[in-house]
C-alpha cells in the first residue's frame, strides 16, 4: 500500500493501532503488541495496561510475529487481531471469543462467509500449536494458511463488513478514517 496503516488516522480517534487496542483495553482483555517498528513502539508506549513485545529483524510477517508470543505451555490462549480491520467492533470480538470457547481445544478463526480470516482468531496455546508453529518456520515456511492447515480449527462465520480490511489505497476509501 506505500504507507504504514497502523498510523493511519482513525475516525475513533488516534490511529489504528491505538484505536484497536483501546477497544481490546475496553473488554478487559491483555494486550501484547508485536512490532519492530519504531513508530508503533512509540504510541504503544504512551498507553497503560498494553506490553510492548519489540519484534527482532528480520521481520518475517505475521507468523513470525505469532512465534514470539504463543506458549509452548497450554493453557495460554492468544486473541490475534490484524490492524487493518478498522470496522472490527466489541461485539464481533465477542462472537469469536463466544465462538472459541464452546471448544477451546481448537482455533476459532474468522470467516468472512467468503473467506477464511486467519489474522484474526484465538489460537490456544502448548502442543500441537505452537510445535506446528515452530516446525513450520524452520523449514522456511512463513504461510499462515499452510500453518492453519496443520493444527486443529474451525471458521467462524462473522458480519463479513466488520472483517473489511484495506490491502490497497482504494480500500481506504471505505472505511471511516
Amino acid at each position: 500500500m506505500g504507507r504504514d496503516k497502523a498510523l493511519l488516522p482513525s475516525a475513533a480517534g488516534g490511529v489504528w493501532l491505538t484505536a484497536l487496542i483501546e477497544r481490546l483495553l475496553s473488554m478487559d482483555l491483555p494486550v501484547v503488541v508485536v512490532s519492530g517498528r519504531p513508530a508503533h513502539q512509540a504510541c504503544v508506549n504512551k498507553l497503560k495496561r498494553v506490553r510492548l513485545l519489540p519484534e527482532p529483524a528480520p521481520w518475517n510477517g505475521p507468523l513470525k510475529a505469532l512465534s514470539h508470543v504463543l506458549s509452548s505451555d497450554p493453557g495460554d490462549p492468544l486473541l490475534v487481531l490484524p490492524v487493518d480491520m478498522p470496522c472490527l467492533t466489541t461485539a464481533v470480538l465477542h462472537q469469536l471469543i463466544d465462538a472459541w470457547r464452546r471448544d477451546p481445544s481448537t482455533a476459532a478463526v474468522a470467516d468472512d462467509g467468503d473467506v477464511c480470516q486467519p489474522l484474526l482468531g484465538i489460537y490456544p496455546s502448548g502442543p500441537p500449536f505452537q510445535r506446528e508453529l515452530m516446525d513450520q518456520l524452520n523449514r522456511g515456511d512463513h504461510r499462515w494458511q499452510n500453518w492453519l492447515g496443520r493444527i486443529p480449527h474451525r471458521r467462524v462465520l462473522l458480519p463479513s463488513h466488520a472483517l473489511l480490511n484495506a490491502n490497497c489505497p482504494e480500500d481506504l476509501a471505505t472505511f471511516p478514517v
